[in-house]
């Protein structure tokens, strides 16, 4: 068994805001059957839907005023760019909504759970590179040679046939993931060809596997990612000089010596808050420079 992160991947980008829009609310409803559990929205028809909703959200918030909704009305024509800006792939874009609040509604069959809040995010970007897709590739091949290194009998090739049919490539569904999967299969039985056709024959994306490899739905995991998040937070805000800290006191920061990766980027960053201070800085003098 190998679990293999996806390759290097562009920069990650997110909108996230809190509503209690009718459409939002409404198109939520329309999509689940558990009000309480998050939505996920990736289907090209889901996102076609979607963006069809927030065309006539700015449609109902124009009439009603730009001025009197202006943030609003600027956070539903964000989405709308966001979502015009590629051709529709279902690899590129993803939201989520994620209930807040509920309200009791009675109904004929007694009373019954409505949410009344959500939050929406809308991710975009995070797309395997070249350079990812080269990584997946030769870590494929350099499974191989050292699995089956060719020999007379003709290694990983004597057993292509059948090797095919036994080797299972599980993913989780995101698009980087499934990518770099392909690639790395692509590597490992020495494939020839574009991606696509070893995506669709040969990786695998399952419910059941989805618990394993992207565990963030998880009651449990999700205390530990926020317990995790809490850490780095307090961390990066300690004003701390890294040539004056003690061996202890780094391992408290970024974990064990035997972490070098770690302590390396700690020694770039040097003091975690100076650091964060200059790049807000440097963050607002650009933002004025461009308007």
């Amino acid at each position: 068994i190998t679990i293999i992160r996806h390759g290097d991947r562009t920069p990650k980008q997110k909108l996230k805001y809190v509503t209690d829009q009718e459409r939002m609310l409404g198109y939520f409803h329309d999509h689940t059957k558990k009000v309480k559990k998050d939505l996920k929205v990736k289907a090209k028809k889901n996102m076609i839907e979607f963006l069809r909703m927030v065309k006539a959200l700015i449609g109902d918030l124009e009439a009603e005023g730009p001025k009197k909704n202006f943030e609003l009305l600027a956070r539903a024509r964000h989405i709308r760019d966001i979502l015009e800006r590629w051709q529709f792939s279902g690899l590129n874009r993803k939201l989520q909504m994620k209930p807040q609040a509920w309200d009791s509604v009675e109904t004929p069959d007694g009373m019954k759970s409505n949410c009344s809040k959500l939050q929406l995010i809308v991710k975009w970007g995070g797309d395997l590179t070249k350079l990812g897709e080269k990584q997946a590739t030769q870590l494929g091949n350099r499974l191989r040679n050292e699995l089956y290194p060719a020999n007379k009998g003709g290694g990983i090739l004597r057993l292509h046939s059948t090797f095919r049919h036994d080797l299972k490539i599980k993913t989780s569904d995101e698009g980087r993931v499934m990518k770099t999967a392909a690639a790395f299969a692509k590597g490992m039985l020495e494939l020839e060809g574009d991606l696509p056709p070893i995506l669709v024959s040969l990786v695998h994306k399952e419910k059941d596997s989805q618990h394993m490899l992207d565990p963030s739905g998880h009651k449990d995991v999700k205390v530990d990612l926020e317990k995790c998040k809490e850490m780095i937070n307090a961390n990066m805000q300690r004003d701390v000089e890294y040539d004056k800290m003690t061996k202890e006191e780094r391992e408290s920061l970024v974990g064990p010596e035997r972490l070098l990766s770690l302590h390396r980027a700690l020694k770039e960053v040097g003091n975690p808050r100076k650091t964060l201070v200059a790049i807000h800085s440097t963050i607002g003098k650009l933002v004025d420079q461009l308007d």
